[in-house]
């Protein structure tokens, strides 16, 4: 049986061949590829309360998508929301005595 070069090799020649070329390695960090919007992993400390209503978002916005909407996507739509809140219901109004007095000028839409 004659072992040529090229085309005219058998087929499980070519296949222990194969096997022994060194297969090159890509050029990139293991992992997950870099997202198109750079983010940055936070530690926070929440009760179980406001787990829970983050997961109530979290189940909302995936319904609404159709999607699956991560903890870290919710978490940054309801900030948003709050900067939108904030710079619509705030306005000059900067001197509150109490959390409960700006959390009551943040969820009512009274723009006195």
């Amino acid at each position: 049986m004659a072992t040529g070069t090229g085309s005219s090799k058998n087929a499980w020649v070519q296949l222990y061949e194969a096997r022994r070329v060194p297969s090159e390695q890509e050029v990139r960090s293991p992992g997950r590829p870099p997202g198109t919007v750079p983010r940055r992993k936070v530690g926070m400390t929440l009760s179980h309360g406001e787990m829970a209503e983050i997961e109530v978002w979290q189940k909302r916005f995936s319904e609404l998508l159709h999607r699956s909407v991560s903890a870290g996507e919710t978490v940054g739509i309801l900030t948003r929301i709050c900067s939108a809140r904030f710079n619509r219901n705030i306005g000059e109004m900067k001197d509150f005595k109490a959390l409960a007095q700006l959390v009551e000028r943040l969820v009512n839409d009274d723009r006195k």
